[in-house]
């Protein structure tokens, strides 16, 4: 009989999984306060422009009571590199000038939805849950990336992976 029990609430146990209230529409620039423990949330970042074809990833992992992030680069230009960052934890508040809340509520007051591309400057996804938000041209392109900057820079300072040697100088006469 003790063994039944035990069958009993153990499965009970195992079928009994917490469903999470985080819903990226609501909770979007608030994320790093609203995420559950099991949520994960994937920040893509479409960094190509001519000729440079790049992006990045960022995947926040709440995981006891502590948010992560992890940071994935790949860049394609004459060949591929790709690199992961080791998973830190986020430590910035919703309202921090530097945070990824603040850079995507700014995303979302200059977001160019009605610009005709298929590719989103950055998507947000979570779940079966996703965001999008656009720019309307290389210039608008390259003023939210440097936006975006300010905040790698914050998260991961020794970051080089995007730098490139300065070219050779020009040959003396």
């Amino acid at each position: 009989m003790k063994s039944i029990f035990f069958i009993i609430l153990s499965l009970s146990l195992f079928s009994c999984q917490h469903k999470s209230e985080f819903d990226l529409n609501r909770d979007l620039y608030q994320f790093s306060e609203k995420m559950e423990n099991g949520d994960t949330m994937k920040i893509k970042t479409e960094l190509s422009a001519c000729t440079f074809f790049a992006f990045e990833v960022y995947i926040f992992i709440k995981q006891n009571d502590s948010l992560f992030l992890e940071k994935y680069s790949q860049i394609d230009t004459g060949g591929k590199r790709a690199q992961t960052l080791p998973k830190i934890i986020y430590k910035m508040k919703a309202n921090d000038p530097l945070s990824f809340e603040n850079y995507l509520k700014y995303l979302n007051k200059e977001d160019k939805p009605d610009h005709k591309s298929n590719f989103p400057l950055v998507s947000v996804h979570y779940k079966n849950q996703k965001r999008n938000f656009y720019d309307d041209g290389l210039r608008d392109k390259f003023i939210k990336l440097d936006r975006l900057l300010l905040v790698k820079e914050n998260m991961y300072p020794a970051d080089t992976f995007f730098m490139q040697e300065a070219p050779p100088p020009p040959p003396g006469k």
